[in-house]
């Protein structure tokens, strides 16, 4: 069993990552991105699902644009070309299915 408190993890400098579980199947990440910073679309190594925890994105998703906030959840598919800039500092949990 592990217990985080995800609003704790890592500071929000520039863009950071840390796993934070990850098994034969699963991983979870956390992410912080600083305002203005952007990840450049890039293809999904696999099915994921990101939980804003704070902060304000941009997220692009194959050429559509979605302004997500604190609280909101998204999902995007295995090769599925996505990139966001974040819009104030934010940090997010992506959890996704490793591949087989």
């Amino acid at each position: 069993m592990l217990v985080k408190k995800l609003s704790s993890t890592i500071e929000i400098s520039k863009i950071q990552k840390e796993q934070i579980y990850s098994n034969s199947q699963f991983e979870s990440l956390i992410v912080s991105v600083e305002k203005g910073m952007e990840i450049p679309p890039q293809p999904a190594p696999a099915n994921a699902g990101l939980y804003l925890i704070k902060g304000k994105l941009s997220f692009d998703i194959e050429g559509t644009n979605y302004n997500i906030e604190a609280d909101d959840f998204f999902s995007f598919e295995k090769g599925q070309m996505h990139g966001l800039k974040a819009e104030e500092d934010s940090k997010f949990l992506i959890s996704r299915i490793l591949p087989e």
